[in-house]
Parts: structure tokens; sequence; C-alpha cells
């Protein structure tokens, strides 16, 4: 694969770096694809204390100059179980939203601050019965440049963004060999 990385993705892998960096006693700490819930938690082995990192949605918006920019709405999904699962879930929820302080670009360039941030516990029955507490951090965070780095010089998205490195494509008029 390539350096190039769309913009979403490595804003998400950066948000995943910061957290594991700053809290090394997390069993689990990935990129979640979409709200997580307890389908998510009962189809996946996920060892405890976890976060996942998400992106929810992006609003996206032309500026002048034809740049393209996205407000992400994006969530932390803490999962903890055990005796002390609410508490510990809340002092992890404290700890993200620190790090949510208004200067943090989790090392990207071209982003604004984080905003709109707040803390909700997901509470149902069936967590409560399976011992477990998830407890989402969420905020909004605008991301610049969207398209930066991958488009090749033709204007055509790299393949390697986007292909499987084991899927061979061969080239239009070339040989199979």
């Amino acid at each position: 694969m390539s350096n190039a990385a769309a913009r979403i993705n490595a804003f998400r892998a950066a948000v995943v770096t910061t957290v594991k960096t700053a809290m090394p006693a997390l069993r689990q700490c990935e990129e979640q694809f979409g709200r997580f819930n307890l389908d998510d938690l009962e189809t996946n082995i996920i060892p405890s204390p976890a976060v996942r990192i998400a992106v929810l949605k992006a609003g996206i918006s032309d500026q002048a100059g034809g740049e393209v920019e996205a407000n992400l709405s994006c969530a932390a999904f803490i999962i903890t179980d055990g005796r002390e699962r609410d508490a510990q879930a809340w002092t992890i929820a404290e700890a993200l939203v620190v790090l949510l302080h208004s200067a943090q670009i989790w090392g990207l360039t071209k982003l604004g601050a984080p905003e709109k941030v707040e803390i909700q516990p997901l509470v149902t029955v069936k967590l409560k019965q399976r011992g477990a507490a998830i407890i989402a951090v969420e905020w909004t965070q605008r991301l610049r440049n969207l398209g930066e780095g991958i488009f090749d010089d033709e204007q055509h998205l790299l393949t390697e963004l986007y292909v499987n490195d084991e899927l061979w494509i061969p080239e239009a008029g070339g040989s199979n060999g």
C-alpha cells in the first residue's frame, strides 16, 4: 500500500494512536465502523476495558478555491465490565474529554478544534444483565482538504487506496503477463 491515506481514515487512525498512547492500560483500542451497540458486543470478542473510535457522519461542504472539507461527527465508545464497570467507564470517559481539549489536532494538520463534546451512557437491560457498561464520548471536528494525496497527476483515485494487494488488475491495453 502506498503512503497515501484518505484524510478521514488518517484522522480516525490518529485518534486511535493518541488514545492508545494516553491510556496504555486499555486492553483494546481500535477503529469502529459506525455506531457501537449491544449486537457488536455480542458478536465480537472485546476485552475490557476497551475504546472503539468511530466517525459516525461526515457533513461535506465546498470551500472557496475548490477545497472540500468535512464536519466530522465522531464517537469513542468505552466498553467496561466487572464490578467497577460504571466507575471505570466514567473515568475513561473523563480522560477522553480531557484529550478533546481545544488544541487537540491528533498530530494532523488542517484540522479544527474538537467541538460539542459530550458524554452519554448507553444503558439497556441487556447490558446490565451482561455486567457490561458502554459510554459514548461524542464530538465534532472540522477536517479540511479532503482528497489531499489520494489522486494521481491525472486526477484518478490511487488504486492502492481501495484495491486489495493480492488482487491484480491489468492495465488497459496491457498484456496478462
